[in-house]
């Protein structure tokens, strides 16, 4: 069996890898998104929603509040850095809510909760993606597993307290991005109501009074918070056009393809259990707690599941219950499986190295036109101090408004053009005479980004 203070390093050296790429990357996608709106929130002092490029855009901003505490304390000059701590840590959180729990659910295996965590912290969407990754999606993750643990507790111990911080921690994962978190949240107590038969919970003002309170947080964000904002309508939008102009073959794919993702992104340890089950004839006992999470599971997924189309991004809340089902499985090897498993996931963090270091960095920046860094330097060199303003919104140019902004004075961050400015620098997406003289292109991860002085 596992070496309990091997296990206890090798998680260790499994949350450190998780910081490896933090500094070597440049701002990948949707990354420059959340830290320039970070940055105009702490900027402008509009503490209840982002804006980009001064362009108000009603979402939640406790993921924003984070990367700003963290900038403040390492500085701004790296804020795609301090847009990743935060996102580590949410996934490190995620680890110590998999080792709470499973030490719940599997009491009398003192070495469960260190394997808990690292196989939750060794799963390949984690580890190598958006466990690190500066996108909400962790921190999102994190709050929804932390609710729905502390609910199956309360629900369980017919706890008040561990329903009131459930409820807290919904909130929290509501202002963090969207009310999809609730779907999830209450989609998991009907079936911890129906698993453990306390339906009487419902009757009981103590647990319903608490919940109604909070479930009405979105409201008043939307029309106390926001003055009638859409965070809400965005939400909703975002969620039917996974559902909407599609083909019946594009479900069908869907369908086929999704439960296939989910398990897959979660390698290595899928992959093996699966093969044990298939070539080397291991069956496994399901007991009741790894039905309950089954059951959750499968509720969660539903809506993502049923759509015609859906990022990896939507599975990410889901890989703690995963992380618990498969370390139940798991504890079922014989000595020769568990051997092949530590393994594997030691070869896991091993490898976490030169993707960190070389294979990433070549991947997304290395390549030939992929430095958007040396683009800033350019385009400083030529502005020269001028005031700078951009009619660029793809993630390439709101990296360069982030590279650009942690270089200049607080008050003379980047805005969108207005076509009335003079005397100003303008960063375009497109080749657009109208906006004045074109000083330099470049071609930029697929697209052209344009310079042109407005005199």
């Amino acid at each position: 069996m596992y070496n309990l203070n091997y296990l206890k390093y090798t998680l260790l050296a499994a949350a450190i890898v998780m910081f490896l790429p933090l500094p070597v990357m440049q701002y990948v996608a949707e990354e420059s998104y959340y830290a320039l709106g970070s940055y105009e929130i702490f900027v402008d002092e509009h503490w209840w929603h982002q804006s980009v490029f001064g362009f108000a855009w009603p979402k939640t901003p406790l993921f924003n509040w984070l990367i700003i505490a963290v900038a403040q304390v390492i500085s701004w000059q790296h804020l795609e850095i301090a847009t990743r701590i935060v996102s580590v840590s949410a996934t490190l959180g995620s680890a110590t809510v998999v080792f709470f729990m499973t030490r719940r659910l599997f009491p009398e295996q003192m070495h469960a909760p260190w394997l808990g965590a690292l196989i939750y912290l060794t799963m390949g969407e984690i580890s190598f993606w958006y466990g690190w990754l500066g996108y909400a999606d962790a921190t999102f993750g994190f709050f929804i597993f932390a609710a729905i643990s502390a609910l199956w507790v309360a629900v369980e111990d017919e706890s008040v307290k561990w329903v009131l911080i459930s409820l807290l921690l919904i909130s929290l994962a509501f202002l963090t991005k969207n009310i999809s978190c609730y779907v999830m949240y209450i989609s998991a107590g009907l079936i911890l109501l129906w698993r453990y038969q306390r339906w009487h919970l419902l009757i009981k003002p103590l647990y319903i009074i608490p919940a109604l309170a909070s479930f009405t947080l979105p409201w008043i964000y939307q029309n106390l918070i926001l003055d009638g904002g859409g965070n809400t309508s965005v939400a909703v939008g975002d969620a039917l056009r996974n559902f909407l102009g599609y083909s019946l073959m594009s479900y069908v794919s869907h369908w086929l393809s999704y439960p296939l993702l989910f398990l897959g992104r979660a390698f290595p340890l899928t992959l093996l259990l699966i093969w044990f089950y298939l070539k080397e004839k291991q069956r496994y006992h399901i007991d009741r707690d790894a039905k309950t999470l089954i059951y959750i599971l499968l509720l969660c997924l539903l809506p993502f599941w049923l759509s015609a189309t859906g990022t990896a991004r939507y599975l990410v809340p889901f890989y703690g219950l995963l992380a618990l089902v498969l370390t139940g499985l798991t504890l079922q090897l014989n000595s020769k499986r568990t051997a092949l498993i530590f393994k594997v996931m030691i070869f896991i963090i091993i490898i976490k190295i030169p993707f960190s270091f070389a294979a990433l960095p070549y991947i997304k920046d290395w390549r030939p036109e992929r430095d958007i860094r040396a683009v800033v330097e350019d385009i400083m060199q030529i502005a020269d101090g001028k005031p700078i303003r951009t009619q660029n919104d793809v993630s390439t140019g709101l990296s360069i408004g982030c590279y650009i902004n942690v270089r200049t004075p607080h008050d003379e961050y980047m805005r969108w053009y207005d076509s009335k400015e003079r005397g100003v620098y303008i960063i375009s997406e497109v080749e657009d005479p109208k906006l004045g003289e074109l000083k330099k292109y470049w071609r930029l991860q697929g697209n052209h980004t344009y310079l042109y002085w407005q005199p």
